[in-house]
């Protein structure tokens, strides 16, 4: 009897990543692609067919590489708030606009005038900000943007390439400020404002909800798949008949996937973005607006039944801007720097970081200035960061127990020792992917494998 097997794809900001796992949690395999984004003087944009094109790449290359054994579940997971549009025909349409970029500025200002700043947060869970989807949408309305019928979330719109059915997993919808948190409901006045049609959005579901069978004749439909279906199937026949299912933003699918759901635990997610995620039970509008007025967000998790306590800062894009700053490239160079910077203070260096623009200056460069003191003010800015948000988040939700770290970015030894001063105990899980890990042990719980998160293997974890 061969073995059942479970795959993950984790679109994120940078990479788009796939795995192929094991029903005991075990990764077997790995693919990579890049996101690809076109920069533009507002940040990034990129487009449907450009996001398919690195899934199915990440995909072949992980299907090719994994043991033999019948595919019966797939997982999606990906950033938030970038969105998908579909014109009359069900084919994308337009741009896809990058969570970070600015334009929506003018738009989130206009909302909060027309709605409240307050009302809007104790709806949606979110701050006013360019960064919600709802802001995207109004500014690609005003701005001649195409006329869609449909908008998905990329891991929604992906599982529906796949050949799922359409739908919105809750911790992604939470994301776009477009949703009404307390009834799962979709904000028509919101939608309007922002000159969307009626049932812009697919209702709203759990992460690991089955969606339906993978279907390659679907998939080859879809931009992107460079002929995928009509010739030689390839790696990719493997998923055909496998249940597919959304597992959800990224961040919150790392958090199920690592074990990282009880009250006092917190997720270090250190990507492009550095994540915290907190679960807790769900709030009322009125508590939900009370814990906005403190820097976090708040939404639905992964996690069924449960909300999410949600802030993050750009890690990952200042760590990149400084290395090529430096002229730092490649990983072992990259390291090395991390390690020299154990051997310096900082000094009157100092690193500021504008989290609505996304920009940084270097600040205090004096005669011992160097690679190594920039690298260690970097490290001190970011420790600082994450000594505040902790201390909100138990200002909010009671202590930290533990804090796990995630993502790319905890290989930097410096990193994980800056964290550990701040955690009471500190767990780096060993897992190569932990986002395509997550979103395929929700691809688990579309096929029945597992009944939810609780089921999950927990990985091992680094010594």
């Amino acid at each position: 009897m061969s073995a059942e097997l479970l795959v993950g794809v984790d679109v994120g900001t940078t990479l788009t990543k796939a795995s192929v796992v094991g029903t005991d949690g075990t990764e077997l395999a790995w693919g990579r692609a890049p996101t690809t984004w076109r920069q533009v003087p507002s940040g990034a944009e990129t487009t449907a067919a450009q996001l398919l094109g690195g899934v199915v790449a990440a995909l072949v290359a992980a299907l090719e590489a994994a043991p033999e054994g019948r595919v019966t579940g797939v997982g999606v997971t990906s950033m938030a708030e970038v969105a998908v549009l579909l014109g009359d025909d069900g084919l994308p349409v337009g741009r896809c606009i990058a969570w970070h970029d600015v334009r929506g500025e003018d738009e989130a200002e206009e909302l909060g005038s027309v709605f409240g700043a307050e009302e809007f947060s104790a709806r949606t869970g979110l701050q006013l900000s360019h960064v919600a989807t709802l802001a995207k949408l109004a500014w690609m309305a005003r701005h001649g943007g195409p006329r869609a019928k449909r908008a998905m979330t990329v891991a929604d719109w992906v599982v529906h390439a796949l050949g799922g059915g359409q739908a919105t997993e809750a911790s992604l919808g939470s994301r776009t400020g477009a949703l009404s948190l307390e009834d799962r409901q979709w904000w028509s006045e919101g939608l309007e404002w922002a000159g969307a049609p009626a049932g812009l959005f697919p209702p709203v579901d759990d992460a690991g909800a089955p969606r339906g069978r993978a279907r390659l004749a679907d998939l080859a439909r879809q931009p992107g798949t460079g002929g995928v279906g009509t010739g030689s199937l390839g790696a990719l026949a493997r998923l055909e008949g496998a249940m597919v299912a959304s597992a959800g933003h990224d961040h919150l699918c790392v958090a199920a996937g690592t074990g990282v759901t009880g009250e006092d635990q917190v997720l270090d997610s250190c990507g492009t973005a550095e994540a915290f995620v907190r679960r807790v039970r769900p709030m009322s509008s009125a508590a939900v607006s009370e814990v906005v007025k403190t820097g976090l967000a708040v939404g639905w998790h992964a996690v069924p039944g449960s909300y999410a306590l949600l802030t993050g800062h750009l890690l990952g894009l200042l760590f990149d801007r400084v290395f090529s700053l430096l002229g730092v490239e490649g990983l072992e160079a990259q390291v090395a720097l991390d390690r020299a910077s154990d051997e310096v203070a900082p000094g009157a260096l100092r690193v500021e970081v504008d989290e609505r623009s996304g920009t940084s200056s270097v600040l205090g460069i004096g005669q011992e200035a160097s690679p190594a003191a920039l690298w260690a003010a970097v490290r001190r800015q970011t420790a600082d960061q994450t000594r505040r948000t902790l201390a909100t988040l138990e200002a909010v939700a009671g202590p930290v127990g533990e804090v796990v770290l995630s993502g790319g970015r905890a290989n930097f030894a410096g990193l994980r020792a800056d964290r550990a001063k701040l955690a009471r105990r500190l767990r780096w899980p060993a897992v190569t992917e932990a986002g395509a890990r997550g979103a395929a042990l929700f691809g688990g719980c579309g096929a029945g494998v597992f009944s939810g998160p609780e089921d999950f293997p927990v990985p091992a974890e680094h010594d």
